[in-house]
């Protein structure tokens, strides 16, 4: 007799134990959002979907103001009655940066970042919110390093009055790429990782260590322009080219070959960005807070995860891999969630690489 399900039968879990966490994230052309809910047997996939906003939006502009976007996050709010949300900000709007810290208390920490704020990014720091997350220590002289990321108050006062203004609260905001990395990256893997994060209209790429992203940069380079090559190479309007993308580029054939060469010039510009930022940062291992005492040199590679759904078109891993001459690997959404050996997500495996950020916000926190 299991005793434990007796107990739990008469005497259940406290609330706290199985509130969901809800994931939302807001793009140009759509919204985004995944639950999560933990249970005594672990963490379950909740509601989750994708709400197109009519007009679009630009999300460097009032989104409260916004009457296509607050109609679209109403619906989601109508439909699955969420009424608490982890929200993402588009890493376009906000900063990181890396900064040498005291390793003193949470006070003397979050006031000497405050006191070099204005020093590495264009924002006052009365009109600032951040978060730090230290990377690096040294004991011995009492200092450490810490990758500190920025957003304008303007802009989290925008969030959470778009939110208010659609029946729900924000509890919490995480940069688009640290909830990515949050994702995609299993628990205590300290390696470094440069993540590249394919969306319609750009691709972020951000290099992850110590669980903690240290660099960003966006590229102006996505979906869009895949679509756009497939469709002067198949000669179908724009609109089709996404319908020719499901039929040819995900299913692996020797027929397919001229698919991908038809991206072939958007997907070499994009391996010339992703080769930049890899050859910055194997030039800036070393310095400061990129090399840690006692690094291997299998510890200072760089592994490259891919996440998008256009990430996964046939041939886009393998040319990569073979041009870069590194590993690249596919992203795996769930690897923080559960095994795959104790639940299969109803999401399929391509669209699941769209829900990476979502994932990441809504993954419960280990105090939670």
């Amino acid at each position: 007799m299991n005793l434990s399900r007796i107990f739990f039968k008469y005497f259940p879990a406290p609330r706290f134990v199985s509130m969901p966490r809800v994931g939302i994230e807001i793009t140009n052309s759509s919204i985004r959002y995944l639950e999560i809910n933990k249970t005594l047997g672990g963490s379950k996939l909740g509601k989750y979907g994708i709400q197109d906003i009519p007009g679009g939006v630009l999300l460097q502009e009032g989104l409260s103001s916004n009457k296509d976007l607050q109609d679209s996050l109403k619906k989601i709010q109508r439909a699955n009655k969420f009424q608490f949300a982890e929200v993402s900000i588009p890493e376009e709007n906000a900063y990181l940066f890396t900064t040498e810290i005291p390793l003193d208390s949470e006070e003397s920490i979050r006031n000497h970042i405050e006191y070099h704020l204005e020093e590495n990014v264009p924002v006052n720091v009365n009109d600032a919110v951040f978060d730090y997350y230290i990377i690096s220590r040294d004991e011995k002289s009492g200092k450490g390093f810490a990758s500190v990321s920025v957003v304008p108050r303007q802009i989290i006062d925008e969030y959470i009055d778009l939110f208010e203004s659609c029946g729900m609260t924000p509890v919490s905001f995480l940069i688009e790429n640290q909830a990515l990395s949050r994702a995609i990256i299993p628990e205590d893997d300290k390696s470094i990782f440069l993540v590249v994060n394919i969306g319609y209209k750009k691709t972020v790429l951000s290099i992850v260590r110590d669980g903690a992203v240290q660099f960003t940069s966006t590229v102006s380079i996505g979906g869009f322009d895949f679509d756009n090559a497939i469709a002067k190479e198949f000669n179908v309007p724009a609109e089709q080219a996404e319908v020719v993308k499901k039929q040819k580029g995900y299913i692996k054939n020797n027929e397919n070959n001229q698919f991908f060469m038809a991206l072939i010039n958007s997907v070499s510009a994009l391996r010339d960005e992703i080769q930049r930022v890899y050859m910055y940062w194997q030039s800036y291992v070393g310095k400061s807070f990129g090399k840690q005492a006692g690094d291997t040199d299998e510890e200072k590679k760089i592994k490259i995860i891919l996440a998008g759904k256009n990430s996964a078109i046939i041939g886009f891993k393998e040319y990569m891999a073979i041009s870069l001459k590194v590993p690249v690997e596919l992203a795996n959404v769930w690897s923080n969630v559960f095994s795959f050996e104790k639940e299969i997500p109803p999401i399929e495996y391509m669209e699941s690489l769209d829900y990476a950020v979502v994932v990441g916000l809504a993954l419960p926190k280990s105090a939670d």
